[in-house]
């Protein structure tokens, strides 16, 4: 059997990460409240020279990680938007930090690891699921 981590509820992850980056010196706060028992929850670092969203993702194994989107504020906001338009239980952090720290203490994914294009990984789904 295999076992996972205990996930805490939203409410309570998002209460933590906010107490650390206040413990930290920077200015944190939700941007936008959804359901804090089982919502999801996204991540806007405003650094002093750049703008990131952290989404969170399972990765193989089933384990929650977090990809980075950097961009500018329109594009994240819009992208904000967009996910809130799908999901009304969508909570959203706001992180002022010039350092641009996240205090997410889950694994972060690096935005350079993939560079292919989406021929790429077209090509390779369809390796993958050939013989399904």
């Amino acid at each position: 059997m295999i076992s996972r981590p205990v996930q805490l509820k939203t409410g309570l992850w998002i209460d933590a990460i906010i107490r650390r980056a206040e413990s930290a010196g920077c200015f944190a706060l939700v941007a936008r409240s959804g359901d804090r028992d089982a919502g999801r929850v996204l991540v806007l670092v405003r650094g002093r020279n750049a703008q990131t969203l952290y989404v969170p993702e399972r990765n193989w194994e089933g384990i929650r990680v977090w990809r980075a989107q950097s961009g500018t504020e329109a594009d994240l906001v819009q992208l904000i938007d967009s996910r809130a338009d799908f999901d009304p239980d969508l909570n959203v952090v706001e992180i002022d930090d010039p350092q641009g720290r996240h205090f997410i203490e889950e694994p972060v994914l690096d935005p350079e690891v993939f560079q292919g294009d989406e021929a790429d990984v077209v090509a390779a789904a369809k390796a993958l699921f050939r013989d399904q």
